[in-house]
């Protein structure tokens, strides 16, 4: 049996976040840490190696895009997969959160099938590499399907 990765979850509701650990521990993913804060996510990141990160957008004080920045631009961390969850996002969100390097997006309440095929999705990817350029023409419709065109 290979070993199943790490993974850490941010929510700031405790809540919620309980129940995402509850569901990847459900879905096959036993070493789940969760933490309300991604001021508290940095430093478990910088403790330890995380096979990915599945971030709640809008939080206080650091929201899912100054987190996911801060682990880009840490030559330790930058190729930690990293997915943000919310309600409902808008263009806007997804358009920063691609350019700040998100991996995926999944809308909360999650759907179980969308969950699993974004996991796989996301920890199949090969690692990102500092000197590569960003893509020209969007990629969206190809990265988020469950949002459909724009």
């Amino acid at each position: 049996m290979t070993e199943t990765p790490p993974i850490l979850i941010i929510d700031d509701q405790e809540k919620l976040l309980r129940l995402i650990v509850m569901l990847m521990n459900r879905i096959g993913f036993p070493d789940v840490a969760g933490v309300t804060d991604g001021v508290v996510a940095l430093e478990r990141l910088r403790e330890r190696k995380y096979a990915l990160v599945i971030s709640d957008l809008d939080m206080e004080p650091m929201d899912g895009i100054s987190l996911l920045r801060e682990i880009r631009a840490d030559d330790a961390l930058m190729n930690t997969p990293f997915i943000l969850t919310e309600t409902s996002f808008n263009f806007e969100d997804i358009n920063v959160a691609h350019q700040a390097g998100a991996d995926a997006f999944i809308l909360k309440p999650f759907d179980m099938a969308v969950l699993k095929t974004k996991l796989k999705q996301v920890l199949n990817r090969k690692p990102r590499k500092r000197e590569a350029p960003m893509a020209s023409e969007s990629t969206l419709s190809v990265d988020f399907p469950m949002l459909g065109k724009y």
